[in-house]
């Protein structure tokens, strides 16, 4: 793509976005995916919406604009995946286990690129679509792969809330519960983050809740991620 169209999708994007940020976000594609990932935090936590479908359908039109202005940037590619999850979740149908493949493909396109972008997000998705999505034949579920997928992201960000809160979901779900807890502490000391304080918020209360289930030693929870797909008990 020459750089004359890439500046003009940009414009386009910047325009979509509407006005807030876009002075200071110019056309940084790290900024403006930040945006697109504020818009579907709050979408995705909003459990009155009744339009949630349509409006994740809209926000996945402008994930495209945004990675097909920057092809060589990560972060466009994980606000991309994460807006497909959400819809296969929302709207489970013929449509769904295609569209989760696509946000697996893009996620390891999206690590490819730069493992770090969105402090390791890529990582972090990919590691919860192999927990929780089916095995062979049905998909590519896969716990060992999971496993190493959010192992990578608490390596690069040790301290940040959401690399150690899915490691200590995923352990809480294998039943490690001894393991798990010092990455629940640690993601309980990280702050919240001024880009993402809708998902971090969430996430302080899915830490409490988790806390519990290690006290216990069991019960029943729904984590983050279970709420983007149906509940596969068997893989």
């Amino acid at each position: 793509m020459n750089r004359a169209r890439r500046c003009f999708l940009a414009a386009g994007i910047l325009v979509m976005l509407g006005g807030a940020g876009i002075a200071r976000a110019e056309s940084d594609p790290a900024v403006l995916a930040e945006q697109l990932d504020q818009q579907w935090a709050d979408i995705f936590y909003d459990d009155r919406d009744s339009t949630k479908a349509k409006r994740l359908e809209d926000l996945l039109v402008r994930a495209r604009a945004l990675k097909a202005a920057f092809p060589g940037r990560a972060e466009p590619m994980i606000v991309m995946a994460v807006v497909l999850c959400s819809l296969a979740g929302v709207d489970w149908g013929l449509d769904s286990l295609s569209r989760v493949e696509q946000a697996r493909q893009l996620l390891a396109q999206a690590i490819d690129l730069d493992p770090r972008a969105m402090e390791g997000a890529a990582y972090i998705a990919l590691g919860n679509l192999y927990w929780r999505m089916p095995g062979w034949p049905i998909s590519f579920g896969d716990d060992q792969r999971a496993k190493q997928y959010l192992a990578n992201a608490v390596f690069l960000f040790p301290t940040a809330i959401d690399s150690n809160f899915f490691m200590a979901d995923f352990l809480i779900d294998q039943g490690e519960y001894r393991q798990a807890r010092p990455f629940l502490e640690q993601a309980e000391r990280a702050p919240i983050r001024a880009v993402a304080r809708v998902s971090d918020a969430k996430l302080k209360q899915e830490i409490v809740e988790a806390r519990r289930v290690i006290d216990e030693k069991g019960g029943a929870r729904s984590g983050f991620f279970a709420r983007l797909l149906p509940d596969f008990s068997a893989k």
